[in-house]
């Protein structure tokens, strides 16, 4: 499939009206000025690279971060949000001119009006304001009326129609057992604060979050016209419930281990399992049939769901489904809410002082429930066939590189050494944007209904994730936005994916030289090919089923190599009094060092490899400058110590320090000597 046969300018329009009107963006690229001169590169190799950057980019007041990434997702936006209002224009001039001419607008897309009603709606704060909680009221009163067991089945599938994970979550997936299959999985519900250690542990920080969530709480119930005590009842009554999923869901540590949350049964197991709520009933109300697989993911989750149903009154599950709706419906309700919202869980918990505007959410809700039909835009604009193919060809630079590192690594055996080379000949690149692009057509946006618009979004894609049950897997799909600044590898498919909007400079600049592409762009690709072997990915096999193909030894040399990592970046401090854990971010931790080490094979490979100096580096030395500089960050405090609990990747620092720490060639590169801080005596790899 060609880029240039897809047509994308249709989503808005052809012409050089809308497309030609635009602002001057900051040119992102490689900033050799980034670097912190005084720094010792064999002391602390990410602040001499990034030194001069985390002076300059101090963390706005509307963020919890300032990153080189954050950066690209900045612009990215600026330029998704003017493609928006533009489109939004559009629509409203059309529609002046068939009022003059005693007509009806015409869109020349389907998808043109949806773009343009969405994003004008949602930021139409007069309207909204205006609005109050009517749009609310039906979803509010349907809650009032709940009465019993079969109610709150009904309550919760509209919820989970809606975009929530109330009580418990539903989607769609493939089965680890036979990776062609999609069944139907019930999950723990994500919770409303970060992880279940916020609402259990008895540290004296999280009793303060504790505290601060329950007067949210609180404060939430009363916009919505509780009397003060009502509203201190329904908050207890919120975090009596959510207390106990917590108490029975995994914590991300343990959710490292696939096998952990995939608990394979049949309908008339789970009612065993939950008899208290009524399954028939929900999942009529969601129109899925569960005659087939399902998995249970945590089966002692569902257990507390099924005595959460039967012993908790219903007033308490009103309590419950009202925080779930209006936490669902924030973004299109009036500032209050927003407001409220932001208090808590923007300053609060993460240390933001200012409300981000209106205008970039609504960018994010239109990307979230019309993605594609923007990402077509944005693919055509911005990411051009001469640029997918450079990508392409970096791909398969790795691709070799980890072929040769298979074929020369000691420790595995030839019957493994065979099927780790089978997984990596069939593992699939997809560069830039999906195979097929999603259709639309039958989902309703109304200008003036910002709750509804988004309502519908979330109800159209639940019902897209929950129809592929029981059909073939679809192998060309995006998970993550064209737009966005992304990369990811999915085990069951066996796919590395790269959006359009992260290859973009600085992440891959084909204005740069080869060195600092390898190193950035390339040590990422090699990243995500890590993927398919770190920790988790080695359980998978070439075709996405979940299989030991490891013989006994190799398994067990491979866990000592993978322990050599936890022991490393244990040793770590992440934020003041908290280490960096170890055993959550070990996957990101192989992936790095394995990413980086093959694009290194890679880049010494190149064929006709410039040696000459750029900016006073030699090409080894911006090898590395480019990997440190994409990890360049600053946190507030309250963030970093949220991500050290919650986040499966170590802090910026350490993905720089740890990983060129074990690689002899940097140490090579700025003739750092042994006993130096980023030359490890026993340094870690397992490819």
């Amino acid at each position: 499939m060609t880029h240039c046969g897809l047509c994308f300018f249709s989503l808005v329009l052809c012409s050089a009206l809308l497309f030609s009107q635009t602002k001057p963006e900051a040119d992102l690229k490689f900033d050799i000025g980034a670097i912190d001169r005084s720094a010792d590169p064999c002391s602390n190799f990410y602040q001499y690279a990034c030194g001069g950057w985390l002076a300059r980019n101090p963390i706005a007041a509307d963020r919890s971060i300032s990153a080189v990434f954050q950066q690209m997702r900045d612009r990215n936006q600026q330029r998704v949000t003017e493609l928006l209002e533009q489109a939004a224009q559009v629509w409203r001039d059309r529609q002046s001119n068939a009022r003059l001419q005693g007509g009806h607008p015409q869109a020349e897309h389907p998808d043109e009006q949806k773009i343009g009603d969405y994003y004008a709606s949602c930021t139409d704060v007069k309207t909204i304001e205006g609005l109050g909680l009517d749009p609310l009221r039906v979803a509010l009163d349907r809650i009032e009326a709940t009465k019993n067991s079969d109610d709150l089945a009904d309550a919760i599938a509209r919820l989970h129609l809606l975009g929530s994970d109330a009580l418990f979550a539903t989607y769609s997936d493939q089965k680890l057992s036979d990776a062609t299959e999609v069944i139907a999985n019930l999950d723990q519900s994500q919770l409303n604060l970060p992880e279940p250690s916020y609402y259990l542990s008895g540290d004296p920080e999280m009793l303060k979050k504790r505290e601060g969530y329950h007067a949210h709480l609180e404060n939430e119930f009363t916009l919505l016209g509780e009397s003060p005590r009502q509203a201190a009842d329904a908050a207890e009554d919120v975090l009596r419930i959510e207390t106990a999923l917590a108490r029975a869901s995994l914590t991300p540590v343990e959710r490292r281990d696939r096998k952990a949350w995939y608990h394979q049964m049949r309908l008339v197991d789970l009612q065993k399992l939950a008899p208290s709520f009524d399954w028939q009933h929900y999942f009529a109300a969601i129109a899925v049939d569960p005659r087939g697989d399902l998995n249970v993911a945590v089966p002692k989750y569902m257990q507390t769901v099924n005595d959460l149903v039967k012993k908790t009154p219903i007033s308490a599950w009103k309590n419950y489904l009202r925080w779930e709706l209006v936490r669902l419906s924030t973004p299109a309700l009036p500032s209050r809410f927003r407001a409220a919202e932001f208090d808590f869980y923007s300053d609060a918990l993460r240390g933001v002082k200012e409300q981000e505007s209106r205008a970039r959410q609504c960018e994010e809700l239109t990307s979230r429930d019309l993605g594609e039909a923007v990402g077509k835009v944005y693919a055509e604009r911005y990411f051009p066939p001469q640029t997918k193919q450079r990508v392409l060809d970096l791909v398969a630079r790795l691709r070799q590189a980890a072929k040769e590192d298979f074929e020369e690594v000691s420790w595995m055996s030839a019957a493994t050494r065979a099927e780790a080379l089978k997984k990596l000949e069939l593992l699939r690149a997809m560069i830039g944007y999906p195979d097929h692009w999603r259709d639309y057509a039958s989902l309703e946006i109304q200008r003036g209904d910002a709750l509804g618009n988004a309502f519908r979004g979330q109800q159209f894609e639940f019902r897209r994730v929950m129809a592929k049950i029981g059909k073939p897997v679809d192998h060309g799909e995006f998970y993550e936005l064209v737009q966005g600044v992304e990369g990811y590898h999915d085990n069951p498919l066996n796919v590395i994916v790269f959006t359009a909007g992260i290859l973009q400079p600085p992440f891959f600049d084909p204005r740069m030289d080869d060195a600092v592409n390898f190193g950035l762009a390339g040590a990422v690709i090699g990243h995500e090919i890590s993927h398919a072997f770190d920790d988790k990915g080695h359980l998978f096999d070439g075709e996405g089923n979940m299989r030991d193909w490891w013989t006994p030894e190799d398994s067990k040399n491979y866990y000592n190599r993978a322990a050599c990592f936890v022991r490393q970046y244990s040793n770590y401090t992440a934020v003041d009094d908290i280490k960096v854990n170890g055993e959550l971010t070990l996957g990101e931790n192989i992936a790095d060092n394995g990413g980086l080490q093959l694009a290194w094979r890679a880049f010494q490979s190149l064929p006709a490899r410039n040696a000459v100096p750029v900016d006073g580096y030699t090409p080894e030395q911006r090898f590395f400058l480019g990997w440190g500089q994409w990890r360049c960050t600053n946190f507030t405090e309250k963030r970093a110590r949220e991500l050290a609990r919650t986040d499966g990747h170590s802090p910026g620092r350490w993905r720089v320090n740890g990983v060129v720490s074990n690689m002899s060639a940097f140490a090579q590169a700025y003739h750092c000597k042994a006993g130096e801080a980023m030359v490890n005596k026993d340094p870690c790899r397992i490819w």
